[in-house]
This record gives structure tokens, sequence and C-alpha cells, in this order.
């Protein structure tokens, strides 16, 4: 249930980058049809499991929980965010998420509360997918990960060390409280998501003639803005630039620059 629910949640939001998405055919899929098959099966746990689930909590839950419930599963995730902040050279926002950590899972009682925010800390995500992409690793091949949805070769290898990285990972192995609240948080965070972004899935589903490549374009459009930081992006030149370091495209089927 915890993979399901965190890999429905990183679907999901990758997915509402927006709504009205180019059918981009660059992106590198050289197993779309494996990939495919495991869109539709997702596509029947997300109908089966996460959206009833998500639709009772959304029934449920009054909007000061919900917020607490996001805010929670956020904090969680601020360990890996300060840490791929260093390895990424940011010493300033490794401070800042670490911060944001500190403040939230004390005076925001265990991170129920987004008191940094309020104190002028803002948020930022950082994985190591986005890591590997700032010291030019390209993002490979897309696939479709079972349960996890939407990646490539690069960001599952970040799905993985992040995991390994985290410290609550070793801390859920050895006390059933600490594990309760980190596998407890990520189903909340994941079904928050899903309630929240039900709408517009439904509008991409129903506005795309082929919901596979929809959700394939969104995915690059969407690490590509997270790797960047939301900066403005580049141009040919400095996309080559780049990516002249890495082999994991095939050079005859994918663009420079797809990350």
């Amino acid at each position: 249930m915890r993979t399901l629910c965190v890999g429905a949640s990183l679907s999901v939001l990758a997915a509402c980058a927006s709504t009205h998405p180019a059918q981009d055919q660059t992106v590198f899929d050289p197993i779309e049809p494996v990939n495919r098959v495991v869109h539709n099966l997702n596509g029947a746990v997300d109908i089966l499991i996460l959206y009833p689930a998500a639709m009772w909590y959304g029934d449920i839950a009054p909007q000061p929980v919900k917020n607490s419930v996001r805010s929670f599963a956020a904090n969680l995730g601020e360990p890996i965010n300060a840490i791929n902040a260093l390895f990424q050279g940011d010493p300033d926002q490794a401070v800042a998420s670490f911060q944001r950590f500190i403040v939230n899972s004390t005076i925001g009682l265990l991170g129920f509360n987004d008191v940094a925010t309020e104190f002028g800390i803002p948020y930022r995500s950082e994985d190591f997918g986005q890591t590997l992409a700032h010291y030019g690793v390209g993002a490979g091949p897309y696939l479709v990960l079972p349960i996890f949805g939407p990646s490539n070769l690069r960001d599952t290898t970040g799905i993985v060390s992040d995991y390994l990285m985290n410290p609550f990972t070793y801390g859920a192995d050895n006390s059933d409280k600490i594990a309760a609240g980190y596998y407890g948080g990520m189903v909340g965070g994941a079904l928050d998501a899903r309630y929240r972004n039900n709408d517009n899935i439904e509008q991409l589903k129903q506005s795309s003639l082929d919901y596979y490549a929809a959700l394939r374009s969104l995915y690059r459009q969407h690490r590509n803005s997270v790797i960047r930081n939301g900066g403005p992006v580049m141009d040919d030149s400095q996309n080559n630039a780049m990516n002249a370091s890495f082999d994991f495209d095939d050079e005859n089927n994918a663009p420079a620059g797809d990350k």
C-alpha cells in the first residue's frame, strides 16, 4: 500500500503540470508497447483503489486536516531536499531545507503546520534525479513503472537513491513509531495529491486523443521545469552543451536536452 500511494502521488503530480499538453513525439520511448501495457494496468489500480480512497478522504476530512496532511507529508521529504541541494552545490538551499525541517518539526508540531513558510523560508523540492541532471546525466529512455507511473532511466535511479539516502528509511526499520509516521505520511500525502488533482486528471483524460502520449509529454515538461527550479527554458545551444557529456539517450531517437 505504501508503494502504491507514493508512486501514485508522483504520477499525479507529473500529470498535473498542465491540462493542455502538446503531443510531444520526440521523447525517447523505445519500449512503448510495454510501457502502454503498464500504463493501462496502473490506470486500473487507480480506478479500483486510489481514486475511491482519495474521494473518501476528500469527503470526510475537513480542510484544516487536509492542510496538515499535506504539510506533514512535505516535511518528511525535507532531509532529502537538503541532501540533494548540497549535492548540487547549493548550500544556501540545503540550509533552507534543513531549517524548514527543524522549524516545522518543532514549532510546527512534527510538521503538521508549515510554520517555516510563514517565517519566510519557502519550500523547494529536490531529488536525486534532479541532481543527476545537474551534472549532465541525460534522461535516458522513457519508462512507465508499475504503480510509480511515468519515469525514465535517470529518474528511476533517483527514486531508488532517494529512498536509500532518506534517514527516515533507516529510522523506520528500527522503530515502529517512526515507521507508522513515515509510511502513514506517504499514504496521506498520496491520497491528498490524488484528491486535489482529480479535476485536472479528468480534464486531461477527456481532452487528450491519446492519454498515454499526453501524460508522457507532461512528465517531460514537468521534470524539465523542476530541474531548472522553474527557471527559463534553455535554448538549443545551452541544451547541447549541457548534454554533451552523457550517453544515456539515443542520438537518433531523442532530441538534445531531453531531460
